[in-house]
């Protein structure tokens, strides 16, 4: 059984394959990490996959290779209408269960839509598979589409936990810059970013928006890589022979005179589990990410519900932007992942979406007013799944946003390369 589609006026159906490789993907992977609530750690659940994902066909050729005839290309030159900045609010509801607000926000991506030529975020990105799933689609493994926002997509597994799939090429399409998107049948893609400096960034994507490999394209040719998840060095996480994280965790504080050196330090101390984590892995489980150095940010206020950040909240940023250039300038295949957090006050499905909105605001904001490269940073978010403080009040300490530096973790499968 294929999930109900339902594509935006004006853009084509999604191909059979496409519908077929995203349910495939959704089913056999469910992106979800093998210890759940309830489970022990490293249990595993049946059909979860947690190794290399499959490659798909935006992947067959090298990524500075012409398209192949068979993928559909579109160009696109990006101005300041096409983009969102950090201080403006998106045009619908973060992943809203309300019947009336659903409507609202049905009637407001029917608006934006129109002005956008009829397609949503997702199917302008390429992702058109993804943005046609219908609200209430069901998989084949039980997972049930629960809210669509044109931008983002909360599936609800059915043992009351939710994931989210999006665009992780958000970031990237930046003013002035041309973009090339290349989807293949299977609904995979291959973007190009090429900036006015000539540089290229090239990202590889499955039908569910993921990234899968991402390299930085110098005009002479040479190459950076900075995620590789399709590498032959990636491995299954089994959570219980991962090393314990040091009490408190490997905290860096941008306001410390030393705090360079001592990113340099934590860094090294992180690669003591071994081995190298995927991009994936390291989002996907909480006992991963806890290896990796956190930065110290100073606490952003969002209005309630809201996931836009205004320029007095994001001169908080300056430290933190200054030293993560710092870090890129050092090493340009430095990573960091923003994660943003809810408190457990409302729905679960409208937090995951707005903290991950919220992580993308923070992002965008490191980029608009400190430089910060965005092809460096990846964002998630994870609702109320990890709170701080475990209480279903309103507890502020819980509503917070964390910058991890997870080369370190990754990095091991870039060099193997």
């Amino acid at each position: 059984m294929l999930p109900v589609m339902e594509p935006s006026e004006g853009a084509p159906p999604p191909k059979k394959e496409a519908v077929e490789a995203l349910s495939t993907i959704l089913n056999e992977e469910d992106a979800a990490p093998k210890a759940r609530q309830g489970q022990k750690q490293g249990q595993k659940n049946a059909g979860d996959n947690n190794a290399k994902p499959r490659k798909p066909a935006a992947a067959a050729a090298d990524l500075t290779a012409a398209p192949p005839k068979d993928a559909q290309v579109t160009r696109r030159k990006v101005t300041q209408e096409d983009v969102r900045r950090s201080g403006q609010e998106f045009t619908t509801r973060a992943g809203s269960e309300d019947r009336d607000a659903r409507k609202k926000d049905r009637d407001n991506k029917e608006k934006a839509k129109k002005k956008d030529g009829g397609l949503s975020d997702l199917e302008k990105a390429g992702l058109v598979v993804l943005g046609a799933l219908a609200v209430g689609a069901l998989l084949n493994n039980g997972n049930k589409v629960v809210s669509n926002t044109g931008d983002r997509v909360v599936m609800d597994r059915g043992d009351g936990t939710y994931y989210l799939l999006k665009d992780d090429d958000t970031l990237l399409r930046q003013p002035g810059s041309d973009v090339q998107t290349e989807t293949f049948s299977d609904g995979s893609t291959r973007t190009t970013v090429l900036r006015e400096d000539g540089t290229r960034i090239v990202t590889i994507r499955d039908a569910t928006g993921r990234t899968l490999r991402r390299a930085l394209v110098y005009p002479d040719g040479t190459q950076t890589l900075l995620i590789d998840d399709l590498s032959d060095q990636v491995q299954p996480v089994d959570l219980t022979t991962l090393p314990r994280p040091r009490p408190g965790g490997l905290v860096v504080s941008t306001s410390d005179s030393d705090a360079d050196l001592r990113a340099a330090l934590y860094s090294t101390q992180s690669q003591d589990a071994g081995r190298a984590f995927s991009l994936q892995q390291i989002r996907d489980y909480a006992e991963v990410r806890a290896l990796a150095p956190t930065i110290d940010v100073e606490s952003i206020t969002f209005e309630t519900g809201s996931a836009a950040i205004l320029p007095s909240e994001a001169a908080k940023l300056s430290e933190l932007g200054a030293f993560m250039q710092r870090r890129i300038d050092q090493d340009r295949s430095e990573m960091f992942l923003i994660e943003g957090h809810t408190d457990a006050v409302g729905s679960a499905v409208s937090n995951l979406a707005l903290s991950d909105r919220r992580a993308e605001s923070l992002a965008l904001a490191l980029t608009e007013y400190f430089g910060v490269p965005p092809e460096n940073m990846v964002v998630q978010g994870y609702g109320e799944g990890e709170l701080r403080i475990a209480t279903d009040s309103d507890e502020p300490r819980n509503r917070r946003a964390v910058v991890r530096m997870i080369s370190p973790l990754m990095n091991q499968i870039a060099s193997a390369e």
